[in-house]
């Protein structure tokens, strides 16, 4: 779908009417590119006519070196609006609140002052054992704004006017982030909040308040291991996954990670495919030369990008290729750690380390291919870039993104993840085979139009107006208790909701199985206790009890020891 035409001040994409905010922890110069997403997003929706502030939580004494850094970068607009917590609080009137009675802030040991532009903006308080215990945040005239817990999301937590009156008593950081969230929000919904934080998102969940629409885009991947649908769940996403119902829309960037949640979590509404759209580019004019051999890659110098692997395949392909040169883009931590690997390798004169270069996708116009050596990508936004300037990118096939992006062969290559020598090998075919690589430039650059603006915007108010729709339908699941007797358990269901929308199934699975298979015979119910019965499951498979319940999803293991014991 297209975009509409919109009226004079409205909109220029059909998105539904309302407040729209971005919300994340923080954003900081020279960040990957899931925070490159994020500005790009919100470049695309201020462009179409959309108020779209970008909300961070973190404490800074100010955002104006940011905000001018990527605004001298490209990365945010002159009337973008990046509004930060700490900022607002320090300026905003908060007389007209009503106080809170609480108890005063016990006095400190000692204090802790971090200055900067010559004054106090925190004040660490330590205690006797020399442990700081609390974050007390001050205006420039030197009035006390807010306590925290110090680094922690759990402890006391206030807000105070100019006057001292304590009109915010929290119990931890989450209710700081979403009393200032209400704060910004109007009295009169809906509110879109569009999440790329899984720590925020997880808070801004508990805001249970219709006026609200949370709806949170997934940029990795939510498994770790093997990563197949039933592998363990990274613990940063463990927390937030578990409260799966608190989601209006929960936006996957690729089908294949979308079908991992349905088979993890059931096929729940709120589930969504978002891929990551591509800023277009037209070509220099005139184009400049591709140097043969050269290898580019853009990435953070940390280990999910494996470049140890990149530099393991370069030194195959060196010897065999005199005028290769790998060329890395970015800063991180493993900077010094890699050089050393290309030192080993014998490869360090042909390995140049750039650092950060804000207008490193540019430098892709003169590369002959790129290369993405991940453990894991979300839907790598530098294979987008990479593509929209003619250059084939070589990719490890792994979780979730490239096989989505690439078609093997034709616009680029895929290679068994972490096979550094099945990577040197098609880079070494490809640079031999002129013709073919040639070919697939003009094939590449279509794909990454593909993602064009225009679908990404309708995309975005398409998953807006369902999640609006889906509110009046929304349930909250309270509590679930099992009494399990061989092949039959009894189901109570506490909650608020149309009981009769509740889905329940007794699965089983091997290990490596594509998916569970419903061993399912009979579904009673009475009242809000269902009774489910199931057939026998192969010997040494995991089963489970899944419950789904609109945006709600339960589920828990049965023992396999009832599988030979009872029936």
């Amino acid at each position: 779908m297209s975009p509409s035409a919109a009226a004079p001040g409205e909109p220029a994409t059909p998105f539904p009417a309302g407040a729209w905010f971005s919300v994340v922890g923080n954003v900081r110069l020279g960040a990957g590119g899931q925070t490159r997403m994020v500005l790009l997003r919100h470049r695309l929706f201020v462009a179409a006519g959309l108020d779209f502030p970008i909300l961070t939580y973190n404490p800074v004494p100010s955002y104006e070196p940011i905000r001018a850094g990527l605004l001298a970068e490209g990365l945010l607009l002159p009337q973008s609006r990046l509004i930060n917590l700490h900022e607002d609080l320090r300026e905003r009137d908060l007389a007209a609140l009503p106080s809170v009675d609480v108890p005063p802030v016990p006095r400190p040991d000692r204090t802790l002052d971090d200055v900067e532009d010559g004054y106090t903006w925190r004040r660490r308080h330590v205690g006797a054992d020399g442990a700081e215990t609390t974050w007390e945040y001050l205006r420039p005239d030197g009035t006390t704004y807010a306590f925290t817990p110090a680094d922690d999301m759990a402890g006391d937590t206030r807000v105070l006017d100019r006057d001292g009156r304590v009109v915010l008593a929290g119990d931890g950081l989450g209710d700081l982030w979403r009393w200032w969230t209400r704060q910004l929000a109007p009295a009169a919904g809906p509110v879109f909040l569009v999440s790329d934080s899984r720590f925020v998102a997880e808070e801004l969940g508990l805001l249970d308040d219709p006026r609200f629409v949370l709806m949170h885009q997934m940029h990795n991947p939510h498994l770790r291991g093997d990563r197949r649908w039933d592998s363990p769940i990274e613990p940063s996403y463990a927390s937030s996954l578990e409260h799966v119902d608190r989601f209006d829309a929960l936006n996957t960037l690729t089908e294949r990670q979308r079908h991992d949640l349905r088979l993890r979590f059931g096929d729940l509404p709120q589930f969504h495919v978002l891929a990551n759209p591509v800023e277009a580019v037209e070509p220099p004019s005139p184009p400049p030369a591709r140097i043969p051999g050269r290898i580019v890659v853009i990435a953070r110098l940390h280990p999910q990008k494996q470049l140890d692997r990149a530099i393991d395949a370069f030194a195959l392909v060196a010897p065999r290729h005199p005028t290769a040169t790998l060329e890395i883009y970015g800063d991180g931590d493993e900077e010094q750690k890699l050089r050393d690997r290309a030192a080993e390798r014998g490869v360090a004169d042909r390995v140049v380390f750039h650092g950060h270069v804000p207008d490193a996708a540019d430098r892709l116009w003169e590369a002959d291919l790129a290369w993405l050596t991940s453990r894991f990508e979300g839907y790598g936004l530098f294979i987008l870039e990479a593509r929209m300037r003619e250059c084939p990118v070589l990719a490890f096939d792994v979780p979730y993104g490239p096989a989505e992006q690439i078609e093997s062969g034709v616009d680029g290559v895929l290679v068994p993840a972490g096979d550094a020598a099945r990577l040197a090998h098609a880079t070494l075919d490809l640079l031999a085979d002129r013709e073919r690589l040639e070919s697939m430039r003009g094939r590449a650059r279509a794909g990454a139009i593909a993602h064009g603006h225009e679908s990404f915007l309708a995309d975005w108010a398409q998953v807006a107006r369902e999640a609006l729709d889906r509110k009046p339908t929304r349930v909250r699941l309270d509590d679930v208790r099992v009494d399990l007797r061989g092949r039959e358990a009894r189901v109570h269901v506490e909650g608020t909701g149309d009981l009769d929308d509740v889905r329940l199934r007794w699965q089983a699975w091997q290990p490596g199985d594509a998916g569970p298979t419903d061993l399912t015979t009979s579904l009673d119910r009475d009242g809000a206790t269902f009774t489910v019965r199931a057939g026998r499951a192969p010997r040494g498979a995991r089963e489970r009890l899944l419950l789904t319940w609109q945006n709600a999803s339960w589920q828990q293991d049965v023992p396999r020891r009832r599988w030979w014991r009872r029936g």
